[in-house]
């Protein structure tokens, strides 16, 4: 097929792909019309039998993906040398061979790792905004966890201790409904306990009054709004967790 295609010039390609298209709509239209004709009690047997396999399939699905989960947990280890808790071994003796002992000045971990991965990273990169950098800075860890019951799955945020909120950990638990595919019913985040004049939600406007006519003098009146934020990427991290993995190795609301 190589061969063919290289030896075929562009017109003659594309002629190719259309004749495909065209043969696989036609196979799927013969499909249709086969099941069209079967009886009501007949096709409602062979749409029992293929549910009962899609049944099987997402069970043991979801068995496979919990194996090679705990599989992957010490690579996932591995990014305890991100936040420091772990050294990568003789990193600490080539710093001082090379600075001298005095030199020397102790530092763990991967400043700002996470803010730059989500930064470079096509699909969460469009979700940072620039009020939020300043707290991912101090973004140390993310972890995900699967939820059996009710189904769905957990995001957790491990900061450092920062200026923006009390909070260690903003956690995200999505609530998912299994049907014919997974469909979030609803998302449960973390009360972000703000510190004062600090909340990334809002933001204080100030606008000039017209000059009173007595005093002749003008006032400043201050007004807060909201304004959105995206703080978490939501489902969007599932997909984006795995990325930074590989990479690694080769709204106006209070609630997060």
């Amino acid at each position: 097929m190589y061969v063919l295609t290289v030896a075929l010039n562009e017109e003659d390609r594309a002629d190719l792909v259309t004749a495909l298209k065209n043969k696989l709509q036609n196979l799927a239209g013969q499909h249709t019309d086969v099941l069209e004709n079967l009886s009501p009690a007949l096709r409602k047997r062979v749409e029992n039998q293929h549910d009962e396999i899609e049944a099987k399939f997402f069970e043991e699905s979801a068995t496979l993906e919990a194996k090679y989960q705990k599989l992957y947990q010490p690579l996932y280890t591995k990014f305890e040398i991100v936040t420091g808790a772990v050294e990568v071994e003789g990193a600490s003796e080539e710093i001082k061979t090379e600075q001298g002992e005095d030199k020397v000045v102790e530092e763990k971990g991967v400043p700002d790792f996470w803010l730059i991965a989500v930064k470079n990273n096509d699909i969460t990169a469009e979700e940072i905004t620039k009020r939020g950098e300043g707290a991912l800075k101090y973004l140390k860890d993310i972890k995900w966890n699967r939820v059996e019951e009710p189904k769905g799955f957990k995001l957790e945020f491990f900061f450092d201790e920062n200026p923006y909120f009390k909070n260690t950990v903003l956690t995200k638990t999505y609530h998912m409904i299994d049907e014919d595919e997974l469909i979030l019913e609803k998302a449960i985040g973390t009360e972000i306990e703000w510190y004062p004049g600090k909340c990334l939600t809002q933001k204080i406007l100030k606008k000039k009054l017209k000059k009173d006519p007595k005093t002749q003098s003008r006032s400043l009146r201050l007004r807060t709004v909201r304004i959105s934020l995206t703080f978490s990427v939501h489902l969007k991290f599932l997909m984006t967790r795995r990325i930074l993995m590989m990479t690694w190795y080769g709204h106006p609301q209070e609630k997060f």
